[in-house]
């Protein structure tokens, strides 16, 4: 196979794998290690296809090993395909060829995981894989009695768990439509629309470059559910925006990672992640969006504050009148109708008790639909599905990055039932917490923020979810709080070091220092990193009370984070020295509090600043009119 013939093939296999998972999981009655196995084999074949085996370019070896390691994936599903009901009953076992094909096609996913998403999850099962062999001769409660070789390899392939668990049936049904909902929603100038209307919102305020920046990045981070990939696209806009108006280049580049990183915690559509969690935790996606929701507000009036106080103090400028978007020219019928009107047929099929799958399947239907006829000119429509067969080739692509990605958590998570070492690790977890939550939840943070460093935020929170939700649940947590902390602290790893991967392209957009570019982001969402053990010590937080509790909890919180950002960033109503600030600090750390006799003490320490600052305010305006 040429080269050229390649990257045909890939393209065609990309648009094909699209195709597949909009139209089968909807409309053809396949049972379910049916369709996992014609997934696990399409994803493996696009990846392979789409990313070479080694570096950027392809050999003659290389592209032999791919088409033979195709084969072996196909072979290997098509078993799965055609005894399905065998191995869903138990009444046969994979004999020794069966047995090869599956071991072949699990370093076959592996491999593509890796071209996927690099080396992380790849190495994670590999480690997990040894310790199933190594077991017995590891000391204390770490030993079990080990497994033979042949029983491993049929629990993963030959059987309803592993390869085609409930994971990979995820990836095979809504994960993937979501994923080309949100590919087609940018086929339609998504990523223009959203900048256009985020300079239409926030251009003329102060610090509107910035805000920009957040209003853009959290629209647009609902669609990508990526902060790299929202990083790399609204960045490249609003950065430079920002640094010609007066920006210091590392507090642009921190203002659009913290802002993109919280794209994917933004209702309605969040991301795939959240999807996830639904699904673990068996509740709607609406109850989802609904929980998210209070957080998701306390973080981005957290974020606009800080953004707000620094352009007062240092005097920044709002974006020219001149480079502001006519609002007649972005609130028109063919730019919002094929944007938002999608996403309303999404929340009322949900709303409505549709399936996420199916729900997710006519809001990309609606996508085509109204994008093709909002312009019936000859040209536009030609146009037009040359931009939606892009879309759908794009959206196959990230299909085959993310799903062996999936699909090899999946083996991860089998792996560790297999051993037991879940509840080992929940064990070690309760046990260094001692006799303090606190501290138990302090551990448990510590563990998505370290698999975050090399790993997706989905699989940092799968993998965080098996490990710890058991344990924290233990402790006689809220299970929705549990996971929504896990998810938050997934989510995070973003932006802390050492990786910090939306710093580090923030960085290199502006020419900054990716560390400074990471402290100034840890500062504007300092309410994202309060707020996972606010909401888990109390549920009011993400809508889990009465309404009074919930209504109480918000407008404190909201308060505390517009303080929070003032004593960080040395501005309220005017210039605060450091007593002030650390007034003003604790005030917003008490005042988002769980406990009421806290936010008593913080809200009378905020009254007290106001007039302490007030009197000041006035004393000096006193005394320049006295000069004058």
């Amino acid at each position: 196979m040429s080269e050229h013939l390649r990257r045909r093939a890939a393209r065609i296999c990309a648009t094909s794998l699209s195709l597949f998972q909009l139209i089968v999981p909807v409309w053809l009655p396949l049972y379910d290690m049916q369709l996992r196995s014609l997934h696990v084999m399409l994803v493996v074949a696009a990846i392979l296809l789409i990313a070479p085996m080694f570096g950027e370019r392809r050999t003659g070896i290389s592209l032999v090993l791919d088409t033979l390691l195709i084969l072996v994936s196909a072979a290997a599903n098509l078993i799965i395909f055609l005894e399905w009901q065998d191995i869903v009953t138990y009444t046969s076992s994979a004999d020794i060829l069966e047995l090869s094909l599956g071991a072949l096609l699990l370093i076959t996913v592996l491999d593509a995981a890796r071209r996927g998403a690099g080396w992380a999850i790849p190495v994670c099962v590999m480690l997990i894989f040894a310790y199933v062999f190594v077991g017995p001769w590891m000391p204390g409660i770490w030993t079990h009695p080990g497994f033979p070789l042949t029983y491993v390899i049929e629990s993963l392939y030959f059987s309803t768990s592993g390869l085609y668990g409930s994971l990979t049936g995820t990836s095979a049904t809504f994960i993937s439509i979501f994923i080309l909902f949100g590919a087609l929603l940018q086929a339609t100038g998504g990523g223009q629309t959203f900048m256009d209307l985020a300079l239409l919102i926030a251009g003329r305020a102060t610090g509107g470059p910035a805000k920009v920046g957040v209003v853009a990045s959290a629209l647009f981070g609902m669609i990508s559910g990526s902060a790299v990939a929202n990083v790399s696209v609204t960045g490249n806009y609003t950065i430079p925006l920002m640094r010609r108006l007066g920006y210091e280049r590392n507090f642009a580049a921190g203002v659009e990672a913290m802002s993109s990183t919280g794209g994917g915690i933004t209702p309605p559509v969040m991301g795939i992640t959240a999807f996830i969690m639904a699904d673990l935790l068996n509740i709607p996606y609406l109850e989802v969006i609904g929980y998210a929701a209070i957080p998701c507000l306390l973080f981005y009036v957290g974020i606009l504050a800080g953004i707000h106080f620094k352009a007062r103090d240092a005097g920044l400028l709002p974006v020219p009148v001149s480079e502001l978007p006519h609002a007649r020219d972005v609130l028109t019928w063919s730019r919002l109708t094929p944007l938002f009107l999608p996403v309303g047929v999404l929340l009322v099929l949900l709303f409505r008790g549709h399936n996420l799958t199916a729900a997710g399947f006519w809001a990309c239907i609606s996508v085509c639909l109204l994008f093709l006829f909002t312009d019936l000119t000859t040209a536009g429509i030609r146009n037009r599905i040359t931009r939606l067969v892009t879309a759908l080739t794009a959206g196959g692509e990230s299909i085959a990055r993310i799903a062996p990605v999936l699909i090899a958590v999946s083996i991860f998570t089998s792996l560790l039932g297999l051993t037991g070492i879940a509840p080992k690790v929940s064990g070690l977890i309760l046990a260094m917490g001692g006799e303090s939550l606190i501290a138990s939840l302090a551990v448990a943070a510590i563990i998505p923020l370290v698999l975050g460093a090399p790993l997706p935020v989905t699989a940092t929170y799968i993998l965080s979810a098996a490990l710890l939700a058991p344990a924290l649940i233990r402790l006689g947590l809220d299970q929705v709080s549990v996971h929504m902390f896990l998810l938050y602290w997934a989510t995070l790893a973003s932006v802390t070091p050492p990786t910090c991967t939306a710093c580090v392209i923030g960085a290199n957009i502006a020419e900054g220092n990716w560390f400074r570019t990471s402290l100034v982001a840890m500062r504007l969402g300092i309410v994202a990193f309060l707020m996972p053990f606010f909401f888990v010590l109390n549920p009011a937080l993400i809508a889990r009370g009465s309404l009074f509790d919930v209504i109480a909890a918000t407008a404190s919180g909201l308060a505390g984070a517009v303080l929070l950002a003032a004593g960080f960033f040395g501005f309220l109503r005017g210039r605060l020295g450091y007593p002030m600030r650390a007034l003003y600090l604790i005030a917003g750390l008490l005042l988002l509090a769980p406990d009421n006799r806290l936010f008593v003490a913080g809200g009378t320490l905020a009254l007290a600043g106001l007039a302490f600052e007030t009197l000041a305010l006035r004393r000096r305006a006193t005394n320049d009119i006295s000069t004058d």
